[in-house]
Parts: C-alpha cells; sequence; structure tokens
C-alpha cells in the first residue's frame, strides 16, 4: 500500500503541472469497462447472473443486471430483477428499532422484557439484562449460528414459537464479551418491532422504509415473492457442481425469519437505499426516514471483531480493524472507513459496501453462492474511486475459490467411510421405524414405506429423507428436493434388549446444504390405551344423561389406534362448520387466489341461499362485537380468519363464505373424505334454517379433518401449523381442554346452538405424543350442563391415554 501512495502521489503532481497547459479533465462516472469486467467476473466464477449499483454523491451512476435469472435459459437480469438479500435485511430490522426510538417508544437501552414480558434466555442474568440494541450486535453468549436450524430451511414454527425455544439454546461465552453472529435474536427484534409498533414487522418496514425510500420493487414478506414474475432463482454449488434450485422460494427462509433474512429486492431499489444510508437518512425523494445523528448511531462499532489475515492473493484488501454496527459491519480499506454487510441464503450472496467519506456505495446481489464474485466487483468499484492501483480482484479470488474446492473435496474424501463387506442389520427393518423428540423441531418419525424407511419431522416440511442401510445399524439418509446431492449419517444406539435407545444424525460433507452438523432423536414411548375400558367408562357416564345423545370420534396421530361411539351420526353442526372454512381459505391462498394478508371490506349484507334476499346479522346473536364497529373498513384476511375461529364470530363467518364460497367448501371436504360434512350456508340465514337446510357434521369427519390438520397433510405442513395457531388461540375452552392438565396443549373449535353443544381439536401432550378427539352432544337444555359433560369425558379419554 506504501508503493500505492506514493503511486498516488506523483499521479497527483502530475494532473496539478498539466492544468498549465490543458484544461482540466473530470473523472469518468464510472470505471472504464466495468460491463466487460462484470461480464468477465460472472463467466469466470459460474455466476449466472447479478444485480449491481452503484451511487456516488447521491446519484445513481449505475443500476444494471447482468448475466440471467436461471442458468440454461435466455432471461436476462435487469435492474428490476429480484434476488434474495438475506442477511442484508438486518439493517433494515435495525433501522426499523431505529424509528421507534426517534418515535419515543422504546430506547436502546430498554431491557428486552420490558416489550416481551415472556422472553427467555437459557441464562436468567441474560433474558433481565438483554438490552433491545444487545439484539442486534451477536454478542448476547449464544453459539454462532444457533437455532438456525428452525430458520433455514423454515420449520413451521411462529416468529413468538421460534424465540419460545432460546431457553433451550445454552449460552457458549460470558454475556457481552464475545463476537458470535445469530440470526434469532434478529427474529427477537421483528417482534419487538411488531409489538410495539402494533403491525406485523413487515407492513412496519413497507410503510415506514420502502415507501420513503422508493423502494417499489422489494418486498418484506419473503412468501409475497410468489407474486412476482421477475425474479431471480437461487443456484446451489456443490463443489464444481452448479444446480438450479428450483424449491427456492419454500425452502430457504419462511416469513417467521423476514426481520433476519427474508427481504427480497433488486439493484435499483437498493441503489435507493444506500442513497438514503450515505445522506444521513434522508431518502432520494427527499424524504427523511431517520436524523442524521440516528443514521450515525446505526454505524457506530458496539462489538470488535476479531481480524484474520487474508490470503496473500487478495493482500489489498486486509482491514486493519472490523466491527459489528447495528445490522452493519464497519471495517477499513486502506485509508477509508466502510460501512458493509454481507447476505447469504441457499442459491444467493449479497454484499453492500459504503464509503461515507466518498459518498459512494456499491451492491451486488448475486444468484449462486460466490462471495468471490461480489467481493471481485466491489474492490475493483472502490479502487476506482479511491484510485488505488490495479490489481487483479479476480484472479485473486478465483484461485482461492478454485483452492478452496480443492480442499473440500479432499476433506470429503477423508472423511468418507468405506462399507464393511457383509454387514446386515441387527434388527428387522421395521423395528428401526418409530417416533422420536428434537428438542428444537419437535416430533420425527421414522417409518417403514415399501421395502425402504423415511425420515420426517412434523414442524420441518422440508426435511424428508429416505434412509438406505450402511453398515453396523447405521443408514445413510438422502434428503430429498434440497438442490444438490445431500447426504447425512444416521446412526442407532440400542438397549441390550434390542429397543431403540437414541438415535443420532451426523452431516459429514463440508458443502452440505444441511444447516447442522448433528442432532440427537429420542424415542418417543408410544402407548396404547384399553378401549374396552374406556368405551365402557365413557358409556357409563353418558348413561347419566338419558335425554342426551353424543357422537364421539378419537385417534392418536402416533399410533393410529381409533376409538368411536355414534362416530356417523348427522348433528347440526353448529360453529364446527367453520373449522372447513378456515381450511378452505388457506387452500384456496395456497392456490393463489388470494394472499391471508390481502385486506378485504367489512360488511353485513348477505344473500339467503333460497332465494338470494338480503339478511344481515345481528350483534346480539354473535359472540364477538368488535367486528360489527368496523364495518366499511378493510382488515387483512388473516385477521377475519382469526376471529371467526377463536370468538366465534358469525359476521366473520358469513364475510369468509362469501369469499370462499360455501360449494367450494364442501367440495374440499368430499376431497379428504369427508363426505358427511355438510357446509350449505353462512349464520343467521333464518330462511334457509325455515327450510331446513341447515350444515351438519358427524364426529368422524371431523376427526379426519383434524387428523389431516394435526399430520401437516393438508395444503402444506407451513399452512397446517398457522391453522392450529388459530386454533390454539380458541377464546371459549369450556369442553375439551377444560380439565385436562395446564402442560397440555390443545387447538380446538366449539359449537353450539338450542340444545347443541359440540367440541373437536387435537390435544398435544407433553411428551409429544397428540391425539384428536371430536365430542359431540344434542339434548342438554343448558349450555353449562353439556359442556360440563363434554369436559368429563376428554378427562376421561385423556386419562387413558397418558
Amino acid at each position: 500500500m506504501k508503493n500505492g501512495r506514493r503511486m498516488l502521489l506523483l499521479l497527483a503532481g502530475i494532473c496539478y503541472a498539466s492544468l498549465f497547459s490543458y484544461s482540466q479533465k473530470k473523472q469518468p462516472a464510472l470505471p472504464p469497462g466495468i460491463d466487460a469486467y462484470i461480464n468477465k467476473v460472472i463467466s469466470s466464477l459460474n455466476v449466472p447472473g447479478v444485480g449491481v449499483a452503484i451511487v456516488k454523491d447521491g446519484k445513481v451512476v449505475l443500476s444494471k443486471g447482468y448475466g440471467v435469472k436461471r442458468m440454461g435459459t435466455s432471461d436476462k437480469v435487469d435492474d428490476q430483477t429480484l434476488f434474495l438479500i438475506a442477511s442484508n435485511s438486518k439493517a433494515f430490522t435495525a433501522t426499523s428499532l431505529g424509528l421507534l426510538v426517534e418515535d419515543g417508544k422504546i430506547r436502546w437501552d430498554d431491557k428486552v422484557v420490558q416489550h416481551l414480558p415472556w422472553f427467555k434466555m437459557s441464562d436468567p442474568y441474560v433474558t433481565q439484562n438483554l438490552t433491545v440494541r444487545d439484539l442486534l450486535v451477536h454478542h448476547s453468549g449464544l453459539q454462532a449460528y444457533a437455532g438456525d436450524i428452525m430458520l433455514f430451511p423454515p420449520a413451521t414454527y411462529s416468529r413468538k414459537e421460534i424465540l419460545q425455544k432460546l431457553p433451550q439454546l445454552p449460552l457458549r461465552y460470558d454475556f457481552r464479551t464475545t463476537y458470535a453472529y445469530d440470526n434469532i435474536l434478529y427474529v427477537a427484534a421483528g417482534e419487538l418491532v411488531s409489538t410495539v409498533a402494533g403491525m406485523p414487522w413487515e407492513e412496519f418496514v413497507q410503510e415506514r422504509i420502502f415507501k420513503k425510500v422508493g423502494m417499489k420493487e422489494s418486498i418484506a414478506r419473503y412468501t409475497d415473492l410468489k407474486k412476482k414474475a421477475n425474479f431471480s432463482f437461487g443456484h446451489a454449488r456443490s463443489y464444481n457442481d452448479i444446480r438450479v434450485v428450483e424449491t427456492f422460494r419454500e425452502t430457504n427462509i419462511g416469513d417467521a425469519g423476514n426481520a433476519a433474512g427474508g427481504i427480497v429486492s433488486n439493484a435499483s431499489d437498493m441503489a435507493n437505499w444506500l442513497i438514503t444510508q450515505l445522506d444521513s437518512g434522508r431518502t432520494p425523494l427527499k424524504e427523511r426516514v431517520l436524523t442524521p445523528a440516528a443514521t450515525a448511531d446505526l454505524w457506530k462499532i458496539i462489538r470488535p471483531m476479531p481480524i484474520s489475515r487474508v490470503d496473500s492473493l487478495i493482500a489489498p484488501s486486509q482491514s486493519d480493524f472490523w466491527g459489528y454496527a447495528s445490522g452493519f459491519r464497519s471495517y477499513n480499506y486502506g485509508k477509508y472507513k466502510v460501512i458493509g454487510h454481507g447476505g447469504a441464503l441457499s442459491g444467493f450472496v449479497s454484499q453492500i459496501a459504503m464509503v461515507p467519506d466518498l459518498k459512494l456505495g456499491v451492491v451486488v446481489l448475486t444468484n449462486q453462492a460466490s462471495t468471490a464474485a461480489y467481493w471481485s466487483i466491489i474492490y475493483h468499484v472502490l479502487d476506482y474511486y479511491m484510485g488505488n492501483p490495479t490489481f487483479d480482484w479476480l484472479g485473486g479470488y478465483k484461485r482461492i475459490q478454485d483452492s478452496a474446492v480443492a480442499r473440500a473435496l479432499a476433506r470429503k474424501k477423508d472423511l468418507s467411510i468405506a462399507r464393511a463387506q457383509g454387514d446386515k442389520p441387527s434388527l428387522p427393518l421395521k423395528a428401526y421405524a418409530g417416533s422420536f423428540m428434537e428438542p428444537l423441531l419437535g416430533r420425527a418419525t421414522i417409518q417403514s414405506e415399501g421395502d425402504s424407511l423415511v425420515l420426517r419431522f412434523d414442524n420441518m416440511e422440508h426435511y424428508v429423507a429416505d434412509l438406505r442401510y450402511f453398515q453396523y445399524n447405521n443408514f445413510i439418509a438422502s434428503f430429498r428436493n434440497m438442490g444438490v446431492p445431500t447426504e447425512a449419517y444416521v446412526s442407532y444406539g440400542l438397549k441390550a434388549d434390542g429397543t431403540i435407545d437414541r438415535v443420532r444424525i451426523e452431516v459429514r460433507d463440508p458443502a452440505s446444504r444441511l444447516d447442522f452438523e448433528e442432532m440427537e432423536l429420542k424415542p418417543i414411548k408410544e402407548k396404547k390405551m384399553d378401549i374396552v375400558k374406556l368405551d365402557k367408562s365413557l358409556r357409563a357416564e353418558m348413561a347419566k344423561y338419558p335425554q342426551a345423545s353424543f357422537g364421539i370420534a378419537f385417534k392418536d396421530l402416533g399410533t393410529g389406534q381409533t376409538f368411536f361411539i355414534n362416530e356417523k351420526e348427522n348433528f347440526h353442526a353448529a360453529s364446527t362448520m367453520k373449522t372447513p372454512v378456515l381450511m378452505e381459505a388457506y387452500k384456496q391462498a395456497a392456490a393463489g387466489k388470494f394472499s391471508l394478508h390481502d385486506k378485504i371490506k367489512v360488511s353485513n349484507h348477505f344473500k339467503s341461499i333460497v332465494d338470494g334476499s338480503v339478511f344481515s346479522v345481528s350483534p346480539a346473536d354473535d359472540s364477538e362485537f368488535e367486528l360489527y364497529q368496523l364495518i366499511g373498513k378493510e382488515l387483512p384476511i388473516s385477521d377475519i380468519l382469526h376471529r371467526m375461529i377463536t370468538k366465534s364470530s358469525n359476521l366473520a363467518t358469513n364475510i369468509m363464505i362469501d369469499l370462499v364460497g360455501a360449494k367450494n367448501v364442501m367440495a374440499t371436504m368430499k376431497e379428504v373424505g369427508a363426505h358427511d360434512i355438510q357446509v350449505l350456508r353462512g349464520v343467521e340465514d333464518q330462511k334457509a334454517f325455515d327450510a331446513g337446510r341447515n350444515n351438519t357434521t358427524t364426529a368422524y369427519d371431523l376427526m379426519l379433518i383434524f387428523e389431516q390438520l394435526g399430520n401437516g397433510s393438508f395444503v402444506s405442513k407451513m399452512a397446517c401449523a398457522d391453522m392450529i395457531r388459530v386454533l390454539q388461540d380458541q377464546y371459549y375452552k369450556d369442553a375439551i381442554p377444560a380439565k385436562l392438565p395446564a402442560d397440555v396443549k390443545t387447538a380446538t373449535k366449539s359449537g353450539s346452538i338450542t340444545k347443541i353443544a359440540h367440541d373437536s381439536g387435537i390435544v398435544y401432550l407433553p411428551d409429544g405424543r397428540k391425539y384428536v378427539v371430536v365430542l359431540l352432544s344434542r339434548g342438554f337444555e343448558e349450555h353449562s350442563d353439556a359442556t360440563g359433560v363434554l369436559a368429563e369425558l376428554s378427562k376421561m379419554i385423556y386419562d387413558a391415554v397418558k
């Protein structure tokens, strides 16, 4: 670098002298030959496409796409093409918190538990002292990347459910002593933004940041990517093999992880973001997102980071300091301070670099996980504007990348295990099957399917693996739909009697796409109840109420054991019909007919199925009243569904039936085998009631639909988990849950009209077992008498199961 500075001084002297004989020339706005250089980078490093933007002195000097969106096609990237920016999303979460600080709603040194009272870490002291700022700077004491197994690919958990797993993540380091990058506390930051702002993190970012900055095409809710047409596919690298990740929209991340890495953007929008940052929070539209002081505060180093010695092939990039600020990193390149951050999700990497002293910013978005590509471009651009000597960044990074691949291949070979000849399984193949628990991912099953075993996780749709026997009670798991071949060893530990003690999954491939190195599964001790004894006790209880008739259906979702009493008898469905309506809404949302986040107008005008005459629902006949105060306003579909289930809102039910169609609900019920569930109409259609056109159900059919929800087999595991969360929020818990222990969770939907009282749902035991139970009744004069009996029947079934 000394030689470089001398050269710069010499050039400066020559330029000064030339003023006497030549007019002063301006530096070109862009590095000469930039297009050719970027195309050479992506060609040399086998990157299908990139989006690049450069901003200088408050103006966009380059915003452009290079290459293609998908390898093997001619569909070119442009500056509007969307890429996953991954962890560059963190700066938007930090900015959101900064906005709430400026609004006076929080302070940086507030304790997290002041705003999220339920928040807990594994250490009580850290729980009570972790601040809002601590969420952003990676020094909580957690091991690096702790909890990522729940985020990439996405588990079915909500943000809050992920955070409720934090007590199970041990702290590796002392509090505020060590830099260890994590994503899970950015999930917490997103939850804090939602709680304090009173709106989802995604809406807050859209309204308070994207709209003001002019990021017109960017999306903060990752699942909205399926609505977009101009997007890039991800391309996964496994050593030298590059493949399209067909399922990247489903497998890379879910909405629970948006605050940590879910934003999708393009070169044009990111250019506006860089301008805003470099202009102290003032946007290209001349609106202010943050004050200059607040913007500078986000760039302030909080946690120093270790400085590594870079490879000699890229020696000029050696920094003297590295530090983590709030959603940004700060380091030096030569004499200049750089503010930047990277992002990586399978098939995508991104990097931003801002040089405040030069009012310069660069962003590179790629659709193949080549950090060599973005650094080769960024340093080339920085050198030009800094006046540094020319350096062969591409050559250096290419050699480093090639060496890394060679080392990884050698390591893979070293880690490979030769198969012993003649070894056979100790047990019959079916004996290796069972149900298991993993502390973070929950229930897993290994089931015999044909001549092989298949591993699945209840809460992880995208971890499905075929197991083939290897040796010594070890199997090789080949994971499906991972883009590139992805394998792990599955080792069974057996007890002396041959029963399974534990199952260990170990990843040895250095290039694996799995976000864990090892996990251990513990067997769930499935139990079968004494059906004869249960039948006798239930019938004895029901016999006490000769005026009433009952329908009961039960299914253990682990063992498959069932139990029935009058399971095919038809009953008026009452509000149990709202569960099929919920399912139809999720089905249509998955088909792209609408998004559950779309807003629709609240109306109280409906047409009778008898003659089309208009009727309204009366608040006097409803169990939820707030919705009537919102007539004429727009609410998210998800909000209306939540009211329909949790408060059994009749108005919400009719709005949803108008949206999805009763005939569609019926058709879907038949598709899933629930032929006796009749959803003919909404609620309070008096003419239909008088004509005997009522919604009906059976205990058996309600069991079928809850079985599909419990097993995650309706629409998708993610959709089922979301519906179950709604059902778990149930306000009316006077039947199935009423007499169960506090540590037993339920997801239920009840229903009642005159002389009718039902409850239906799923019961979750603390040990990981779960069962469906449906209790229908007819004939009780008093509702409280009916629910009291149903609660007792539920308790008797629970006692038999436990």
